[in-house]
């Protein structure tokens, strides 16, 4: 068993992979009354097409890890939640671009939770009549996302951004994408992205650790040689073509969205998050509230509440989206323009607003600490591999110099995108 101690938050990790490759994680809260564990592959709404072994690529339609993710919970005699419920333990799961989560929260019978989470995750059923049952429950959903003016503007800039790829399908697929999904698929899919040697298992909280690896031991036993070599395979992205582009909707106000593709080598490991979090900081900088800019921008309406930055590096895909709920959305898109292409003399004699803001920041990771989920799932533990307590330190390492790096990085021949929703 592996151990890292971080002594200024005075936190410890353990570390242990299971004979068939499965990782287990524990942080142990013996002050707490709570228990918290999820369980996660990294396969996500972004992995449409794999390889097994020397075998032929397959392509998995858009929409697939998430109906995966509903269909896990129904068994052939039983649902799964009714399980958790019976055993006093609240259960969810999730999926994203990147992975896939199922979880629960316990204050009793930690080790009947945690042996139900392992097998219910790993023994799938599909059939005919689940597989088609589901189809029409998650067409209503899609149908619910289609009618959301948010998730159409966010859709639509990333559309643009990465045409014709799996960032640019929503989560859920579409009505068409989901209409192909079949048992045989899901079986294939759950065989190639869950087993063990796919999945890493983290328990945060109140509970003993001979005794959860002594649990996981014996129940991994039942799924041994559930193995296979399987490569995802990357699409070739396209470049970007169109530089704006606007979409009739039923609202009172026009949405818009812009975004910053950046192009390179995808990165890997611990750089992500620190490229992450440098990032972060940097667009605070130059468009946070407490800026000349915005309080600029705010006084003349041309922004207001609604208007907020990001910034996502997942895999291939590396990008800034900026939100703004605005009629004056070609003068916002001037200001934008023009603070990007002046943002070395923006970030100018910026190093102490960078150190508050970097305090401020820290103060809110090391809050999260108290919370068992947050810890569990606030890290980029199946991105890049740090977890919460590493993005505390990576923070605490980073220096200004750090920001102006990452500003020549991202900004030098940066192309500006807008995505515009209106009635």
């Amino acid at each position: 068993m592996l151990e890292k101690y971080y002594k200024q938050l005075k936190e410890k990790v353990l570390t242990e992979t299971m004979p068939d490759g499965l990782k287990v994680v524990m942080v142990e809260k013996p002050d707490y009354h709570k228990t918290f564990a999820v369980l996660t592959t990294d396969y996500g709404s972004l992995d449409e097409k794999y390889q097994v072994g020397q075998g032929s690529p397959k392509k998995i339609p858009a929409g697939t890890a998430h109906f995966l993710e509903h269909k896990l919970f129904e068994k052939e005699n039983e649902d799964a939640f009714t399980r958790f419920g019976q055993l006093g333990a609240d259960a969810n799961a999730f999926t994203n671009a990147y992975q896939t989560s199922y979880l629960f929260s316990t204050t009793q019978h930690v080790v009947p939770a945690l042996r139900h989470l392992l097998q219910f995750v790993q023994t799938p059923y599909f059939s005919d009549k689940t597989v088609a049952k589901e189809q029409g429950i998650i067409g209503q959903e899609i149908q619910m996302y289609e009618d959301d003016p948010n998730w159409a503007v966010y859709m639509g800039i990333l559309s643009m951004m990465y045409p014709e790829s799996p960032m640019a399908h929503d989560i859920a697929g579409t009505q068409q994408s989901i209409a192909t999904i079949t048992p045989e698929l899901l079986y294939d899919i759950h065989h190639a992205f869950y087993q063990p040697s796919q999945l890493t298992l983290q328990v945060i909280g109140h509970f003993d650790k001979l005794e959860v690896l002594e649990t996981i031991s014996q129940t991994q036993q039942l799924f041994s040689g559930n193995s296979s070599s399987v490569t995802r395979l990357t699409p070739n992205l396209q470049p970007a073509v169109n530089l704006s582009d606007t979409r009739q909707f039923n609202i009172s106000r026009p949405k818009v969205a812009f975004g910053i593709r950046i192009n390179g080598k995808p990165l890997r490991g611990t750089i992500v998050t620190k490229r992450t979090l440098a990032v972060d900081l940097m667009l605070d900088l130059l468009f946070g509230e407490q800026t000349d800019w915005y309080q600029k921008l705010y006084n003349k309406g041309i922004i207001d509440s609604e208007f907020d930055t990001s910034f996502d590096l997942i895999r291939e895909y590396q990008f800034i989206s900026i939100f703004a709920e605005t009629t004056a959305y070609q003068a916002l898109e001037k200001a934008i323009q023009t603070q990007i292409n002046q943002y070395r003399s923006a970030l100018k004699n910026q190093a102490h607003n960078f150190e508050q803001l970097k305090r401020a920041t820290i103060g809110e990771g090391i809050q999260r600490l108290n919370s068992l989920e947050n810890i569990a799932l606030r890290g980029d533990d199946a991105l890049s591999g740090a977890n919460l307590f590493d993005k505390i330190e990576l923070l605490q390492d980073l220096t200004f110099d750090d920001i102006l790096v990452t500003a020549d990085i991202i900004f030098q021949g940066a192309v500006l995108q807008r995505f515009v929703l209106q009635k």
